[in-house]
């Protein structure tokens, strides 16, 4: 039983789904690029970028894709499986990125991940896979919110080892944010509670759409006050 419960885990945690939520429209875009954090919940239309749309009444495209990393090593994987392929340039007002934690699990087991986590974007927030994909998003011209992940349910998960090391990309993404202008960070831990079960989908890793829709109202309000600072 135990294992049943991990295959049927692992399987969702890496299937890829890549959902559109609105057509794009010049001039009032949001593109979303990342891995199962803001893909899950969206067959029910209640993924993050789902509550970002309804909040902003902005059009929003989410290509992300559970399982999702910022690089693959020794196999070809669908241009989707692979964060950066995500984006392609357009005429967009903002890019929300996410993503890291499936390369910190599969390429490390986040245990002595000081290499992975240097290639994903070095500890003075400069340079690295992330790093170089948010100054390409920049030079581009869309301005860029980074999503940092929560913390999982307290209850034993796959992910239960991870939160040393996510914390250490967390803190390496602040300084990207504060390195860059026109990058910014929302810390999702605000609206997640670990220890509050109903914030989290059975596998105590994904957000039920409780938890979705409080990181979602968390972005919509982060974007509509970094927007109104700059008029």
């Amino acid at each position: 039983m135990k294992n049943y419960y991990r295959s049927r885990v692992t399987a969702a945690f890496v299937a890829l789904c890549v959902p559109t939520i609105m057509l794009a429209a010049p001039n009032d875009d949001i593109l979303v690029i990342g891995d199962s954090m803001l893909e899950w919940q969206s067959a029910k239309r209640a993924s993050i970028p789902h509550v970002l749309a309804k909040e902003t009444k902005r059009n929003v495209e989410n290509r992300a894709a559970s399982g999702a990393k910022l690089y693959l090593s020794g196999a070809e994987g669908n241009a989707r499986s692979v964060i950066p392929s995500q984006y392609t340039k357009g005429d967009w007002n903002w890019v929300v990125i996410n993503g890291g934690a499936n390369d910190l699990f599969v390429k490390c087991g986040c245990n002595r991940c000081d290499a992975v986590l240097d290639r994903l974007i070095k500890k003075d927030g400069t340079g690295g896979i992330l790093g170089d994909l948010v100054d390409r998003i920049r030079k581009d011209g869309p301005r860029v919110m980074l999503m940092a992940y929560y913390q999982g349910n307290q209850r034993p998960n796959l992910f239960s080892r991870c939160e040393r090391v996510v914390k250490e990309l967390t803190r390496r993404q602040r300084a990207l944010a504060a390195r860059l202008d026109g990058v910014d960070i929302v810390r999702s831990k605000f609206a997640i509670d670990p220890a509050n079960r109903s914030h989290f989908a059975l596998d105590g890793i994904h957000l039920s759409r409780k938890g979705t829709r409080r990181v979602g109202v968390l972005l919509a309000h982060t974007l509509k006050k970094l927007e109104a600072n700059r008029r």
